[in-house]
């Protein structure tokens, strides 16, 4: 079968990001014995044209169709993606590969598979990981076999539009697809299908996961929804073979883009000593650091091992506000995190996510006494205001058990929960206030830039010889726009728009 795997996420902030799950499933696919082709619209201006080319150059007899994000997670200023999906590059498919079977899968159809699969109107949806199950999925057709039986496979039926409301938690009948093992040897191999050199150019990463799942709770997340509640661990030899294959493809550095790196503590110490053994001439850094489970020792292997920066996501500083985002450790641990980042000399991204149920002014300043007190100048912190209510979370529940949402509330679109406890023109003052004395402090308004801005600004910290990710840089920059007042002038832009849009509960 001819297949074209489609990347419509054009997303630029921070960075743009390699379709690992994607190259993942076109690579199954092209073992399988099918004919792929890749179409990444990262980087295109124009993604209806862009597909008119693919779809007349290859003639795909299947399309798969890959969602990341249903929206940009930004309370300040949010943006809906599905739309731009469905109609500049859906609606050339249709129109231009007419009898081509659609499939869309990826990250957000995991959190809203029905509500995708009818906005969208694909044929096929795949609830789970999709290198399996797609091409289960096309075998059964052309055998002529039921597809009900292949694991996270939903079925659209022709002429029948959903309203959103009523397509709820859309489970596939044979459960979801999922890898029991993550066998040696199964890697993304994006070289083969994205151009990898001008994500370098955009301060991309190579992504590599070491495993799937997630054990934790925390009230706001899906990736336990996503990926399972099992973890699912990778051999760290296999890992750290997948990096010295991307090596030896021109990448450079590499991050770990786990759901947490350090959980279980176990698996990421034998990542670590794998990677100090092979001492591979790369750049390591990784996403998700737990306070939980940090400790010397593992800040001590990382940096043996090769990390040069990280992130930290703790959430709050403040023990009530940990208590209801379900984070699993309180203030004590983000403590002696930020203390052995610091005397490790581990750059370190930050971040801090304002507006849990119970969160006051009083736990917010908490969460600024402490990155005042713990975290280096050189480290970046980032104030996320808003917390973004996917279905079936714990926030979900208590949403609608508060009354927060209306009953017929779907949560396909952006919908979002803050603290009634918050006045919002005190909290952005505060924030501003504290981000304006702070260089290395920022907040969401200032994370809303162009991708024409963002790429001027990373060109321009290369010709500077500015090595390492560019949010390293921001706190510089900050400093000197601070000194022409632009960061107050862009505080005040957001907070007039948070006051042109009151009410909080509803979609912006």
């Amino acid at each position: 079968m001819r297949v074209l795997c489609v990347n419509p996420n054009r997303e630029q902030m921070p960075w743009p990001v390699v379709p690992v799950g994607l190259s993942l499933v076109a690579t199954a696919l092209e073992a399988a014995g099918h004919d792929v082709a890749f179409l990444d619209l990262t980087f295109e201006g124009n993604p209806t044209r862009a597909v008119e080319r693919a779809v007349r150059r290859h003639a795909p007899e299947w399309v798969a169709l890959s969602v990341r994000n249903l929206d940009n997670c930004n309370f300040d200023k949010p943006v809906f993606f599905l739309p731009e999906i469905r109609d500049q590059v859906v609606a050339a498919l249709r129109a231009h590969a007419p009898a081509a079977r659609l499939v869309v899968g990826g990250a957000a159809v995991n959190v809203c598979p029905t509500e995708i699969l009818e906005y969208l109107g694909a044929d096929y949806a795949i609830v789970g990981e999709g290198e399996e199950a797609l091409p289960a999925l096309i075998r059964a057709l052309e055998a002529g076999s039921d597809v009900r039986s292949i694991p996270g496979v939903i079925a659209r039926r022709a002429g029948r539009e959903l309203p959103l409301s009523a397509a709820r938690r859309g489970e596939p009948p044979a459960g979801r697809a999922r890898a029991e093992t993550l066998a040696a040897g199964r890697w993304s191999r994006a070289h083969r299908w994205v151009d990898l050199r001008r994500y370098a150019a955009m301060g991309t990463p190579y992504p590599i996961q070491t495993k799937r799942g997630c054990a934790l709770e925390c009230s706001y997340c899906v990736y336990n929804e996503i990926e399972g509640r099992r973890y699912r661990l990778r051999d760290p030899a296999d890992v750290v073979d997948e990096m010295e294959d991307a090596l030896a493809h021109g990448v450079r550095q590499v991050e770990i883009v786990d759901s947490t790196f350090n959980l279980p503590l176990s698996h990421a110490r034998a990542l670590c000593a794998e990677l100090e053994r092979r001492r591979l001439p790369l750049e390591l850094s990784t996403m998700g650091l737990n306070p939980a489970g940090v400790t010397d020792e593992l800040v001590g292997a990382m940096k043996r091992a090769g990390f040069s920066n990280l992130m930290c996501t703790p959430e709050s500083a403040s023990e009530v506000t940990l208590a209801s985002l379900h984070k699993g450790f309180g203030k004590q641990a983000i403590e002696r995190t930020a203390k052995a980042l610091a005397h490790a000399g581990l750059p370190t991204w930050w971040f801090f996510l304002i507006g849990a149920p119970g969160e006051t002014m009083d736990t917010v300043r908490e969460t600024l006494a402490f990155c005042e007190a713990h975290i280096p100048d050189s480290h970046l912190v980032l104030f996320s205001t808003g917390i973004r209510v996917y279905a079936g979370t714990p926030l979900e529940r208590h949403c609608r058990e508060t009354g927060w949402f209306d009953p017929a509330e779907s949560l396909f679109e952006p919908s979002w929960y803050l603290s009634p406890s918050l006045d919002l023109d005190e909290l952005y003052g505060t924030l501003a206030r504290a981000a304006t004395a702070h260089p290395n402090w920022m907040t969401n308004a200032e994370t809303v830039i162009s991708p024409t801005f963002a790429a001027l600004m990373k060109r321009g910290l290369r010709v500077l010889g500015k090595r390492g990710p560019f949010w390293q840089h921001l706190p510089q920059l900050f400093s000197l726009v601070t000194r022409f007042g632009a960061r107050q002038r862009g505080f005040a832009l957001a907070a007039d728009n948070l006051r042109r849009v009151r009410d909080v509960r509803h979609h912006q």
